[in-house]
Formats: structure tokens, C-alpha cells, sequence
């Protein structure tokens, strides 16, 4: 679940910067077909990024975000995409609406455990549980930009921490990663760092960025700490002394679900060191 703690958005229409993002410490790039991609050079990105595909020429994993597959164009980009399917890790779809949605949309699409719905509109946010049940679902991504659009609100924390909170229950409950919205502003780097360390809090595995600066940030605010690993190593070691029964250490009652806890937060610091 940790593999896509960071994901570099890149503008379909500027793959020129796709060196700078795999020499970056993102852990997988998310291609943008979509809303990151003016409405006149959508084909030719396109045709750029098949061209990216045919040459095998990722080396980091790689989401591509589709127009909307109700449309033409988003089907076209499928339909693109779909013979290098083995190099793309899952597709992004926007404007994912419901269950019926995906269900709608499956018989025309050749993405099998590779979908990734983009929950970003009042309906998706109601029904997201029934959306992450879908048979080819594999993540969760939240939009917060369109969702404060579509719902009136604004573009901050507490007006979207119900929404961010269903994706996170939803996700839990069928095993799926999640990925957070971007944090838009690129220059706030405390702001960055404190809706990272929230979204890993409330349950995110992952966030997005918008920009090279902003990966290391969110890698940090992902990572346990030191002191983390070293608290959950002293947990498990009194928890296993106990014989696995609950027991009072540092005046916390441990159990089998912290047990648990404590032993993904460790393993999530191995895999930072072996990276």
C-alpha cells in the first residue's frame, strides 16, 4: 500500500519534463490527458505519450488520468493506451459518478484490476463505498478541487475532511490504496507539509503533486519517524513478552490491533531504508 506515497502529476502536453520527473524521488507519475491538458493539444499528447509507451520509456510506475470515458475522447484514450497496458500501472478515471458508472463503462474498455476512479463530484463522494466494490477497482483517488466546485465549498481542510473521510473508509474496507488531491499551493511548503501529515493521518496512503519540490515533503510526512519505529519496536517487544495478551505499556493499553499498527509502521520504515 505504501508504493505510491508520492505521484508527480505531468501535463500530457509537456512531456518534455518527463526526465526531470523520473530522476525525481516521486514514487510513480500520473500523466495527465485531462484537466491538466489545454482542450487543442489533447490529441497530440496523445500521440506523445503512445509514442513514450512504444519506446518503453518509463521507468517509474505510471497512472495516465483519461478524459472523461463517457466522452469520445476519453474512450479514444483508452482505447490508445490499452495495447501497453503491461507498462501502466492503472488509468485514472474523472468524473467516476457510481457503481453503475463502472459498470456502464466496462464492456467498453480492456483495463482488468487497473482502474482507479477519480472521486471529485457530490454523487461519487455519497456512493464511493459501491464504487470501490467495483471488480476492477485497485484505488481511490480524491479530487478536492473539483469537489469544492461542485459542492459550493471552499478550497480548504475542514469543508472536505467528510469527503476525504468516505474515501477513506471505502478504500479500507476493499483493500485499496488512495491517493490524495495536490496541494495547489506550490510555494507553502508548511502548508504542504501539514495537509500531508493529515491526509496520512486520517488513512491516505498517498499524495499527489503538482510540482518536482513538493515530492520530498510528502515522502517525509509518509515515512514513520525514527522515533515512531523505535516506539513500535519497544511495543511489539513488551506485547510479545506478554504472551499476546493486552498489557498496559507507557500507560497505553496494547492489543492485537496496536500490535498490528505497529508492525505496518515498521515495516513502512524498512522499505524507506531499503529505497
Amino acid at each position: 500500500m505504501s508504493k505510491y506515497k508520492s505521484n508527480l502529476f505531468i501535463p500530457g502536453h509537456t512531456l518534455d519534463r518527463l526526465e526531470r520527473g523520473l530522476n525525481s524521488n516521486a514514487d510513480a507519475l500520473i500523466i495527465d490527458l485531462e484537466d491538466g491538458c489545454p482542450a487543442d493539444k489533447k490529441i497530440l499528447a496523445r500521440e506523445e505519450l503512445i509514442n513514450l509507451l512504444k519506446e518503453n520509456a518509463f521507468t517509474k510506475p505510471v497512472f495516465i488520468r483519461v478524459n472523461d470515458a463517457m466522452d469520445a475522447i476519453g474512450r479514444e484514450d483508452i482505447d490508445a493506451i490499452s495495447p501497453y497496458q503491461d507498462q501502466i500501472e492503472a488509468i485514472i478515471l474523472p468524473k467516476t459518478q457510481s457503481f453503475d458508472f463502472l459498470a456502464t463503462l466496462a464492456p467498453m474498455i480492456d483495463f482488468s484490476n487497473k482502474l482507479v476512479p477519480l472521486i471529485e463530484t457530490p454523487r461519487a463522494i455519497d456512493t464511493v463505498t459501491q464504487i470501490a466494490a467495483f471488480k476492477d477497482v485497485v484505488g481511490l483517488f480524491f479530487g478536492a478541487a473539483d469537489s469544492s466546485a461542485s459542492l459550493g465549498c471552499k478550497l480548504a481542510w475542514e469543508p472536505l475532511l467528510y469527503a476525504r473521510q468516505k474515501v477513506v473508509l471505502a478504500a479500507a474496507m476493499y483493500n485499496l490504496f488512495t491517493i490524495d488531491a495536490p496541494f495547489f499551493y506550490i510555494d507553502d511548503k508548511e502548508g504542504l507539509k501539514k495537509e500531508a501529515e493529515a491526509v496520512k493521518n486520517l488513512g491516505f496512503t498517498g499524495k499527489a503533486a503538482i510540482h518536482p519540490d513538493q515530492i520530498d515533503f510528502i515522502n517525509e510526512s509518509f515515512a514513520p519517524t525514527s522515533e515512531e519505529i523505535a516506539e513500535g519496536k519497544k511495543v511489539l517487544e513488551e506485547y510479545q513478552k506478554s504472551g499476546g495478551g493486552a498489557v498496559k505499556i507507557d500507560g497505553q493499553m496494547v492489543d492485537e490491533p496496536i500490535a498490528e499498527a505497529m508492525r505496518l509502521k515498521i515495516s513502512l520504515g524498512e522499505e524507506e531504508n531499503e529505497d
